[in-house]
C-alpha cells in the first residue's frame, strides 16, 4: 500500500514538473504572472496528493506534499512558495487530526529549506546537480522527520519505525527524479536566455536566415533599427527586399555559405527609406530547434567605402600632381638645350644670309630655315611655361578690361561663326599676370573648345570672385586657401571621358590627328597658372561639354 501511495505521488511529480516546464516557457518566472502561475500549480498538485495519502491512523496521513512545496521553493522562490504552502496548509487544516502540527510543520520546514536552497544557488546563477537535489530531498525529509515529536511519544516511534526508513529512502529520491526534470527545464531555458540576449540584445546587427526559403526567421532589436523595418515585419521578410542583388545571385551566394566555401560578403543593402548602404555580411550555418539556418552578422561600411575611395582619389590627384611635376622639370631641361641649338641655328642663318646676294636661290632656303627656327623657338617658349621657367613681367591687371581689350582679336582667331559669349563679373578684384600669359591662356582654353563644339555650339567666358577654403583645398591637392578670380571658359561640346581627362595636361598629348596640333596648348595653360600660384579645375562630361576653371589669386597689395 506504501509503495503503491509513492508511486501515485511519484506520477504527480512527474506530471508537475512538466507542466511547470510548460508554464516556464509561455510566462517566465521574471515576470509576475509566472511565480503566482507556478505557485497555484504546486498548491494543487499538492492538494490532489493529500486528497489520496497514505493513512498510518486517523487524522495522521503522508502524501509527497513536501517534496513538491520544496521544490516549488527552490526553483520558483517566495511568490509561488507562499500561494503553494498557503493551499496545502488550508486543506491540512480543514482535515484535522493528529497529525495537523506535524503536517502544517513538514509544510513550514519543506518552505523553508526550499527557500534557503533557493537564495544559495540563484545569486550564483548556478543549476543544482544530481548531488545537489539528493542531499537536497534527504535534508528536508530528515527534518520533518524530526517534527513527529510534536506528537505524543509512542505515535512519534510508530511513525518513525513503520515509515521513516521509506519517507528517508524513497522521498529524497522522488525529489531528485522530479528535481532533476526541473533542473534540466532550468538549463534549457537559461540556455535559451542567454542565446536570446547574445542575439536580441547584442550591438551588432544579426540575422538568421532560412537559405532555402531566402526568408529572415529571427532579427534582433539592432537589425530592427538598423533597416529602419520594425522586428515583426522583418521575420519572416525575403532577403530579396534588402539585399539589391537578383534572387538568383542571392541563393548562390547564400550556398556558399552554407557550405562553408565563404564566410565574408560585401553587398548593398535597402533601408526601409530607400536608401542603400555598404555592408560587410559575416555569414556561417547554424542549427536551431533542428532547422539549418545562416546565422549573419552584418557591419555597416558605408563610410569606410566612402573613405577608401576618397583616399584612391587623392592618391590618384597625388600621383598627377607628381607626375606633372617630374614631366615639368623633363620638358624644362629639354628646352633650355633645345633653345641653345636654336640659338645658333637662328644666328648660323642669319649671318649666312649677309653673304648672299638677295636674288641668290640660296637666300630663299635660308628664310626657310630661319621661319622654321622661330617655329621651334615659339615650341621651346611653350615648353617653358609649361615648367614655369619663361621670363614674365607681370603686371596689375583689371581682368575684365584686360578680357574686353582682347575679346575682338580673340573672335578673329576663331573665326566669325563662332558663337562666344563674354560674361565679366562685377566687382573683382585686380590680378598681378603677364598680359601676354593672359592672352595665350584666353587663345588655348577657347582654341580647344572651339574644336569641341565644331562649327555649332557656344563658348562662355566668364569671371567672378572666389574664395577657396580648406575644405576645398583638402580636395583638391595644389590648391590654397585664399581670395582668388576665377575665368571660366566653357563649351557644350564633346566632353571628354575619365581617360583623357586624366592626361590633358601632359606635353605633347591630342586627341587631335597627327600633324594638326603640338599637344602643348592646354600644357602651356597649366604652366602659366602655376607659375602665377593659381590653380585650374577641368571638368567634362561625354557630349555634355567641357568648364575650365582657372583661379588666379588677387593681387594682395590691392586686398591690403
Amino acid at each position: 500500500m506504501l509503495i503503491i501511495d509513492l508511486i501515485f505521488n511519484l506520477s504527480l511529480l512527474v506530471a508537475l514538473s512538466v507542466f511547470a516546464g510548460f508554464i516556464d516557457q509561455r510566462w517566465p518566472r521574471d515576470q509576475r504572472p509566472g511565480p503566482i502561475l507556478q505557485g497555484l500549480l504546486f498548491g494543487s498538485v499538492a492538494v490532489i496528493g493529500m486528497l489520496n495519502p497514505l493513512v498510518l491512523e486517523p487524522g495522521l496521513i503522508f502524501d509527497g506534499r513536501s517534496v513538491m512545496i520544496s521544490l516549488c521553493a527552490l526553483f520558483y522562490g517566495p511568490v509561488a512558495t507562499l500561494l503553494a504552502a498557503g493551499m496545502t496548509i488550508a486543506v491540512r487544516f480543514s482535515m484535522g487530526g493528529v497529525g495537523l502540527a506535524m503536517g502544517i510543520i513538514s509544510v513550514l520546514i519543506a518552505a523553508g529549506i526550499g527557500l534557503l536552497a533557493h537564495y544559495y544557488f540563484r545569486p550564483r546563477q548556478l543549476i543544482p546537480g544530481v548531488r545537489d537535489l539528493y542531499l537536497f530531498g534527504l535534508a528536508v525529509h530528515l527534518t520533518m522527520l524530526l517534527g513527529v515529536f510534536t506528537m505524543p511519544l509512542e505515535t512519534a516511534l510508530r511513525v518513525l519505525r513503520e515509515i521513516g526508513p521509506a519517507i528517508l529512502l524513497i522521498y529524497p529520491l522522488a525529489t531528485l527524479l522530479a528535481g532533476k526534470i526541473m533542473a534540466d527545464h532550468e538549463a534549457l531555458r537559461q540556455s535559451e536566455s542567454n542565446y536570446r540576449q547574445l542575439f536580441s540584445d547584442h550591438a551588432a546587427v544579426k540575422l538568421l536566415i532560412d537559405p532555402d526559403t531566402s526568408r529572415i526567421v529571427d532579427a534582433n532589436d539592432a537589425a530592427a533599427i538598423f533597416y529602419g523595418w520594425p522586428d515583426s515585419e522583418l521575420k519572416g521578410m525575403e532577403v530579396s527586399r534588402i539585399n539589391i542583388l537578383s534572387p538568383d545571385e542571392i541563393r548562390r551566394e547564400m550556398a556558399k555559405a552554407r557550405a562553408r566555401k565563404r564566410y565574408h560578403f560585401e553587398f548593398k543593402h535597402r533601408l526601409a527609406d530607400g536608401s542603400v548602404r555598404d555592408v560587410a555580411v559575416f555569414s556561417s550555418p547554424t542549427v536551431v530547434n533542428g532547422r539549418a539556418l545562416l546565422h549573419s552578422i552584418i557591419f555597416d561600411i558605408t563610410e569606410q567605402k566612402a573613405a577608401e575611395a576618397e583616399q584612391e582619389r587623392l592618391g590618384t590627384q597625388l600621383f598627377q600632381a607628381r607626375k606633372m611635376e617630374a614631366v615639368g622639370r623633363l620638358a624644362g631641361g629639354i628646352a633650355h638645350e633645345f633653345n641653345n641649338l636654336m640659338t645658333v641655328i637662328l644666328a648660323s642663318a642669319h649671318l649666312a644670309k649677309k653673304q648672299v646676294a638677295p636674288d641668290n636661290p640660296v637666300a630663299e632656303e635660308l628664310d626657310e630655315i630661319r621661319r622654321s627656327g622661330e617655329r621651334a623657338a615659339e615650341l621651346t617658349r611653350q615648353l617653358l611655361a609649361f615648367a614655369r621657367k619663361q621670363m614674365i613681367v607681370p603686371k596689375v591687371l583689371d581682368l575684365n578690361g584686360a578680357i574686353a581689350g582682347f575679346m575682338p582679336l580673340l573672335k578673329r582667331l576663331l573665326g566669325r561663326e563662332t558663337n562666344i559669349e563674354w560674361q565679366p563679373g562685377p566687382q573683382l578684384p585686380a590680378v598681378k599676370l603677364d598680359p601676354e600669359q593672359l592672352d595665350q591662356l584666353l587663345v588655348n582654353l577657347c582654341r580647344n573648345a572651339k574644336d569641341a563644339i565644331g562649327n555649332d555650339g557656344t563658348i562662355t567666358v566668364a569671371t567672378h570672385r572666389a574664395t577657396l577654403d580648406q575644405d576645398y583645398c583638402a580636395e583638391h591637392p595644389g590648391a590654397r586657401p585664399g581670395e582668388y578670380v576665377a575665368l571660366l571658359v566653357k563649351d557644350d561640346g564633346c566632353g571628354m571621358d575619365a581617360a583623357t581627362l586624366s592626361k590633358i595636361f601632359e606635353p605633347f598629348f591630342t586627341t587631335k590627328e597627327f600633324g594638326k596640333a603640338t599637344g602643348l596648348g592646354l600644357a602651356t595653360t597649366y604652366g602659366i597658372v602655376k607659375q602665377n600660384d593659381g590653380y585650374i579645375e577641368v571638368t567634362s562630361t561625354p557630349r555634355r561639354g567641357t568648364e575650365v576653371k582657372v583661379y588666379l589669386p588677387a593681387n594682395q597689395e590691392e586686398t591690403a
